[in-house]
């Protein structure tokens, strides 16, 4: 056996050994085992899940769509959850890009579990103004978000919107920010600090968010691709973040074998040497 070939395999080879650990789990899922954080993953369920039927949440699409492979998975796990629970859900977006990836994980998710729109959920969509958009919405929401939806038609042909005159904590039970960058968070803890603020978003976020989650300003954390896989065991509706952790962890643990294969190679071709 020449050891020295364990030390030089063929980089076409790592390559498609690469791409097969990362595409096979993805359309045949190997069902990895994963470890729900409690001091995140965990206590954002637990206090998401208290949120009374017949309640109103506010989603913030505040992310572009290069992120969309890692939030989408928690937009969708989430809205879930609310269906489930009889929460109503209203869309809105600090991201232009991010409205149209929200949509249709939406309307994906509203075929599944057959919500219907203008009575569980609407989406406003992306309001030009930016804080000053904000401020006249806390007052009167309608004229804020010039009383039409994503699709342009009026909010008196939306029942759900007949219960939300005013972006306050008596409309809205919670605010969840779905946020890749900026503007995010800082909008809602500073201008609706009375409505219990909820961020999901990409993992590069997660340490910087730990604070407000310590303080109180922020009630529960999601941590990126991970939180959402963990979300969706939580929620027992296995989806894209799922597969996309085994996918992830196989491609890991070849990483380490390919690392154990080529160290034992070095080692035996070494003490082959000095004998």
């Amino acid at each position: 056996m020449s050891w020295e070939k364990w030390q030089n395999i063929d980089r076409r080879i790592i390559y498609l050994l690469v791409t097969l650990v990362l595409i096979i789990p993805i359309f045949k899922p190997m069902g990895l085992p994963i470890t729900v954080q409690k001091d995140l993953t965990g206590l954002f369920y637990d206090r998401f899940d208290k949120i009374p039927a017949g309640s109103i949440v506010y989603f913030d699409a505040a992310y572009s769509p290069a992120q969309d492979a890692e939030i989408t998975p928690m937009v969708k796990a989430l809205f879930k959850q609310c269906m489930k629970n009889g929460v109503k859900i209203v869309v809105g977006g600090q991201f232009e890009t991010g409205v149209p990836f929200i949509n249709i994980a939406l309307t994906q998710v509203a075929a599944e579990t057959k919500a219907k729109y203008g009575e569980d959920y609407v989406e406003i969509g992306y309001k030009p103004g930016g804080v000053a958009t904000v401020r006249v919405m806390i007052n009167d929401f309608w004229e804020g978000a010039k009383s039409t939806d994503f699709y342009g038609d009026s909010f008196n042909t939306l029942p759900l919107m007949q219960k939300v005159k005013k972006f306050d904590e008596k409309a809205f039970a919670a605010i969840v920010i779905f946020e890749s960058g900026s503007p995010g968070m800082e909008t809602w803890y500073t201008y609706t600090p009375k409505i219990p603020l909820y961020k999901a978003s990409v993992m590069v976020e997660v340490s910087g968010s730990l604070p407000y989650l310590k303080s109180g300003q922020l009630k529960g954390v999601l941590p990126g691709m991970r939180g959402a896989a963990e979300y969706e065991k939580l929620i027992k509706a296995p989806g894209a973040a799922t597969k996309l952790m085994d996918a992830q962890s196989a491609a890991h643990l070849l990483v380490i074998l390919l690392l154990v294969v080529g160290n034992v190679g070095y080692l035996m071709s070494t003490r082959r040497g000095k004998a």
